[in-house]
C-alpha cells in the first residue's frame, strides 16, 4: 500500500466518516488522486508526440482515443473514481460517453493498492456480452499487472477458468445465470454491473443472482447512462442492491409513494375480461430525488470541462416512398383505419405492434418483408449507398450503420459487396464474442472496412469514436436508447470535433409522427435527472395504431 493509501483508509476509518467525505467528493472539481503504482499513464511509442485538434503539439502524454495509449484520468474521473472508493455501493450514472469505464478501472487500482483483493478477495464484473472482450482490453490497457479472466467457453473450460489465481472476473448476465450457484463459492470484494438492463426488471432471474452475489459484497457498483429508461418503477429494481430497500421499503410501498395508477378493464374475446393497473403519472418526485441523490452521481457532457466529447449535429432526412412501397403502406393503413373502427380502445397491443412493425419494414424497404431488392422498391437503402459510393458524402469517411431487420441488413451487405466497400456487421447472427471484437477492431484499424453495420447488438457499451457518421435505417420508439446508439460515435476522445446522426424518415407515414412522440413523452427523465432530455413512455395499442393511421 502506498503511503497516501494507507493514510487515507486511517483518515477513513468509519462508514460514517467514508459518506461524509464522499457527499464533499461529489461536488469536487478534481480530486488528488494517491499515487497508483499499477496504473498506466504512459503514451504508447506512436503517440510519445502527437498533435490536438488545435494544432498544440503535446508530448510524453497518452493521446485520447488511442486503444494502446494508457490514460490521464480526467478531473472528473478522479472525482468519480474517489467517491465511489467512499461510497462503496452507489449507482454512477453519467451520460454516455464519458468515460465510466475508466472511473471503476481507478477504484478497482485503488482497491487493489489498499489491500482489498488480498488473500482469495475478488471483483465480478457483469456486462453485456458484446461488451466483455472491450472490457477485459481496457482494463489490460490501464493496468496491464491485474490478473483478469473471461468466463467464456465450455463449461469445462469455464470451471478450469474459475480455478486460475484471478483477481477480476469478466462475466455477460446469461453466463451469470448459468454459474451463479458456482461464483457463491468466492469472496468478492466488490460486484460490479455495467449497462446490465435486467436489473430494471427486479423479477428477472439475472438480476435475482446479481442481487444474491451484491448483499455477500462489500461493495455493489451500478454503471449506466440510463438506467430509467420508461417507468419510475424500473429504478427501484436497480437500486435495490446498493441500498434501495433500505431506503424505499418494499417495491409496493415505492410504487404506493411515487407511482399513480388506476384500473382499466381488458376486454377479452374467450371470457368476461379482467382490471389491471396502468401507470398515469408519478408523485412526490422531489422527494424522490432527495432520497437517491447521495447514492447516485449523474454527469452530462456538458456538465464536464476536460471531457473532448464532439459536439451532435442531428440530421432528420426525410424521404419519398417509391410507388411500389406507397402501394404497399397504403394497403396498412386501410386496414389499420378498419381495425380502429371496429376494436376502438381494446385493440391488443400485441396485434398494434405487428402492425407497426410491418409498416417501419415497409418504410425501410419491400427488402424488409421478404421481397427481392429490385430498384425503386427501398428508398433508404438507396439513400444510404448515394453517399457511400465514390463522389457521396460519406465516400472517404467511417460510418456506422443501425437497421433492425435481417433481411435489410442482407441486402446493404449484399450492395456493399457490389460496390467494393469494406464493412463488417454485428448482429444476432454472428454471437460469437471474439468474432465481435474482431469486428469492431477491423473497423477501427482498417482503413478499408469504412462501414459498421449494427442491430442492438451494438447499442451498449461499444466503442466506436473513430466514426464520423450514424445512419438510423430504423427509429427505436424509446429516446434513452436512441441516446445510447448515438453515444457508440460521441464519446471522449473521438477523431472527430462534430458527428453527425442521421435519421432517415418516410414522409406522410407513421415515421412523420416519431419525432413529435419523442419530444413529447419524455418529462419523467427531465423531472428526475434534472436535464434537458425526455422519456418515451409506453404507448398503448390504439395510439400505436394512430400512428400509422394518423
Amino acid at each position: 500500500m502506498t503511503p497516501e493509501l494507507e493514510k487515507l483508509s486511517r483518515v477513513l476509518a468509519s462508514d460514517e466518516r467514508r459518506l461524509q467525505v464522499a457527499d464533499q467528493v461529489k461536488i469536487a472539481k478534481h480530486v488528488q488522486l494517491p499515487t497508483l503504482e499499477t496504473w498506466n499513464d504512459k503514451p504508447c511509442l506512436a503517440h510519445h508526440q502527437w498533435k490536438d485538434f488545435d494544432g498544440t503539439i503535446r508530448t510524453g502524454i497518452p493521446k485520447p482515443g488511442c486503444r494502446r495509449c494508457g490514460v490521464l484520468p480526467r478531473n472528473h474521473q478522479t472525482v468519480g473514481s474517489t467517491w465511489l472508493y467512499l461510497r462503496k455501493r452507489a449507482l454512477l450514472a453519467d451520460g454516455t460517453g464519458t468515460g465510466k469505464t475508466v472511473n471503476c478501472a481507478l477504484l478497482i487500482a485503488m482497491m487493489k493498492e489498499s489491500g482489498e483483493l488480498r488473500g482469495k478477495k475478488r471483483i465480478l464484473i457483469v456486462c453485456r456480452a458484446p461488451a466483455i472482450l472491450q472490457w477485459r482490453d481496457e482494463l489490460h490497457r490501464v493496468m496491464p499487472s491485474l490478473r483478469i479472466e473471461v468466463a467464456s467457453g465450455t463449461k469445462r473450460e469455464r470451471m478450469n477458468k474459475y480455478c486460475y489465481p484471478w483477481e477480476v472476473l469478466i462475466i455477460g448476465p446469461e453466463m451469470l445465470l448459468k454459474d451463479d450457484e458456482i461464483l457463491e463459492n468466492f469472496q468478492f470484494a466488490a460486484i460490479i454491473t455495467d449497462d446490465v438492463d435486467t436489473l430494471r426488471n427486479r423479477k428477472n432471474k439475472s438480476a435475482f443472482a446479481i442481487r444474491r452475489l451484491a448483499n455477500r459484497s462489500p461493495r455493489m457498483v451500478i454503471m449506466s447512462a440510463t438506467p430509467l429508461q420508461k417507468r419510475l418503477p424500473e429504478m427501484y429494481g436497480v437500486l435495490e442492491s446498493i441500498g434501495g430497500r433500505e431506503l424505499f421499503g418494499s417495491e409496493f410501498r415505492f410504487i404506493q409513494r411515487y407511482v399513480r395508477t388506476e384500473n382499466v378493464f381488458h376486454a377479452s374475446y374467450h371470457g368476461p375480461g379482467a382490471k389491471a393497473k396502468r401507470i398515469v403519472g408519478y408523485q412526490n418526485i422531489q422527494e424522490f430525488k432527495g432520497l437517491i441523490a447521495p447514492m447516485v452521481l449523474r454527469r452530462t457532457p456538458s456538465d464536464i470541462d476536460d471531457v473532448s466529447m464532439p459536439a451532435i449535429s442531428p440530421n432528420d432526412v426525410y424521404l419519398d416512398l417509391y410507388p411500389a412501397q406507397r402501394a404497399k403502406y397504403e394497403e396498412l393503413r386501410q386496414g389499420v383505419l378498419k381495425i380502429v373502427r371496429e376494436t376502438g380502445v381494446q385493440v391488443k397491443h400485441a396485434e398494434a405492434m405487428a402492425q407497426l412493425i410491418y409498416g417501419a419494414q415497409v418504410c425501410t424497404g419491400l427488402v424488409s418483408i421478404g421481397e427481392p431488392d429490385r430498384p425503386r422498391t427501398a428508398v433508404k437503402l438507396d439513400w444510404l449507398m448515394e453517399r457511400l459510393e465514390d463522389g457521396g458524402e460519406f465516400a472517404t469517411e467511417k460510418v456506422v450503420v443501425f437497421a433492425q431487420w435481417k433481411n435489410s441488413i442482407r441486402a446493404i451487405q449484399d450492395r456493399l459487396n457490389a460496390a467494393h466497400i469494406g464493412y463488417e456487421t454485428i448482429w444476432g447472427e454472428q454471437p460469437d464474442k471474439a468474432a465481435r471484437k474482431a469486428s469492431q477492431d477491423r473497423f477501427w484499424d482498417d482503413p478499408r472496412c469504412r462501414v459498421l453495420i449494427g442491430t442492438s447488438a451494438i447499442e451498449q457499451s461499444l466503442n466506436l469514436q473513430c466514426a464520423r457518421h450514424l445512419v438510423n435505417m430504423d427509429m427505436i420508439l424509446n429516446p434513452a436508447r436512441m441516446t445510447q446508439l448515438a453515444g457508440r460515435i460521441s464519446r471522449d476522445g473521438s477523431h472527430h470535433k462534430t458527428v453527425y446522426v442521421h435519421n432517415l424518415l418516410t414522409r406522410d407515414t407513421q415515421e412523420e409522427n416519431y419525432l413529435a412522440v419523442l419530444e413529447r413523452e419524455q418529462a419523467l427523465l427531465d423531472s428526475v435527472w434534472g436535464t434537458t432530455n425526455e422519456l418515451f413512455r409506453q404507448l398503448s395499442g390504439l395510439e400505436l395504431l394512430n400512428l400509422i393511421a394518423s
